[in-house]
């Protein structure tokens, strides 16, 4: 036997080591394993890294719950969660280098999504190539669906559609806003956000006055505001991150720009916001694909209003739709695994395009293209705290919106 072995030629030896190989990073076998491994390479540090912070605390929180539970169960076991993290600096190509590394290195069984549309478009590329199923909650652009992926699923609205319902609401106020202002970052992202508006308007009879893209790491915006002034628009409508956003609105503030209403793509319900603007974030309007008002039933935690108290007493601050999104990638993750009964990757892959599951999140279906079934909410701040107003709302949306001074 061993002669026969050592007489292999170097070409046979290779062709079988590989099969090994493949074996082994995609073994089926759970027995001998102690953890499933979930990989995630997201920003600690860099411009995204205020949202990603939001991802990071709710994976944990998922993960710690999920472990103390048993875990999840694999056949007739349960085996406890691990996350390996690496900080991708808020940049793409950073992403894609780590997400190979926690592949074809550090042996996971599955990724956890980045934060961000482009960081996410480079890192599922990887995830399709090796065929290691992504389920993220960071990432919106159509530019990640339009690949024809099978591995990489999405929780979040597309981006040409963010402001859509906005839009939809404002053709219900009296007087009805006719003349509207759109500035956005010129990512990828946010282009596409602003482009949807541009279509969505010329179909419902609005006009866009202003349409002003800016740099990601502007700071100062006082020509913009010089501009707004002059045209007077009903509606100023923001795509930015957060940082940019905290920046626009203590600018308008300060230069007393005076709007009859302001709608935000995601940083209305953030803790950040609320923490550097005090009572001038209120009133202002935002996008989310969740809202905490809400009260679904949980696979991790038992509701939506569990997972928010447990929330707020570990971290202290109130989990927006970033957070709420980075639960339900968990949930889908828990559920796939479990309906499949195997960590075998296309199988659990198989069991997460079949996703039909009630979540804190909401109900979660998916399209055939990996992105979930869905639109945005419209949020307003009342009173300092965050609620639904469109559609079906908890409160009446308030329009227009108080001077700066009577805040």
């Amino acid at each position: 036997m061993v002669r026969r072995w050592m007489s292999l030629s170097a070409g046979t030896f290779l062709i079988i080591a590989s099969a090994l190989f493949l074996i082994t990073t995609n073994c089926t076998d759970v027995s001998a394993k102690e953890t499933i491994k979930f990989g995630c390479a997201i920003c600690f540090t860099g411009k995204d890294s205020l949202t990603g912070k939001l991802y990071v605390d709710s994976y944990n929180l998922a993960k710690e719950k999920i472990n103390k539970k048993g875990g999840i169960k694999v056949g007739e076991k349960r085996y406890p969660i691990e996350i390996i993290y690496y900080d991708d600096k808020s940049d793409d190509t950073e992403s894609a280098k780590l997400v190979n590394k926690l592949i074809t290195e550090d042996g996971i069984d599955f990724l956890l999504g980045p934060y961000s549309s482009e960081i996410t478009l480079s890192a599922g590329a990887v995830a399709e190539k090796h065929r290691v199923p992504m389920v993220q909650g960071g990432g919106a652009v159509r530019n990640i669906f339009k690949r024809k992926n099978k591995y990489v699923f999405g929780t979040l609205p597309a981006a040409d559609q963010y402001f859509t319902t906005t839009l939809e609401m404002m053709t219900t106020f009296h007087p009805k806003p006719k003349r509207i202002a759109v500035v956005f970052e010129e990512d990828l992202f946010h282009t596409q956000v602003a482009e949807g508006v541009k279509k969505t308007v010329e179909k419902i009879g609005l006009k866009i006055v202003l349409y002003e893209k800016i740099s990601e790491t502007a700071a100062e915006f006082s020509t913009i505001f010089t501009k707004i002034k002059s045209l007077s628009p009903d509606a100023l409508l923001i795509s930015c991150h957060t940082t940019c956003a905290i920046n626009l609105i203590q600018q308008a503030k300060e230069q007393n720009v005076r709007l009859k209403m302001l709608s935000m793509t995601e940083a209305a319900s953030e803790a950040n916001l609320k923490e550097s603007l005090g009572k001038y974030r209120e009133y202002i309007f935002g996008v989310a694909s969740w809202s905490p008002r809400t009260n679904f039933n949980g696979v991790i935690f038992k509701d939506t209003k569990g997972f928010i108290d447990l929330f707020k007493e570990k971290y202290g601050y109130d989990p927006d739709y970033h957070n709420a999104s980075a639960v339900a990638v968990l949930s889908v993750f828990k559920n796939a695994i479990e309906a499949a009964g195997t960590l075998d990757r296309k199988k659990v892959r198989n069991a997460i395009a079949e996703t039909d599951l009630e979540t804190i999140y909401g109900v979660i279906k998916f399209n055939p293209d990996g992105r979930i079934k869905g639109s945005s909410l419209v949020l307003q701040v009342q009173g300092g705290e965050i609620y639904q107003v469109y559609p079906k709302g908890l409160k009446v949306p308030v329009y227009p919106m108080p001077d700066w001074k009577d805040r």
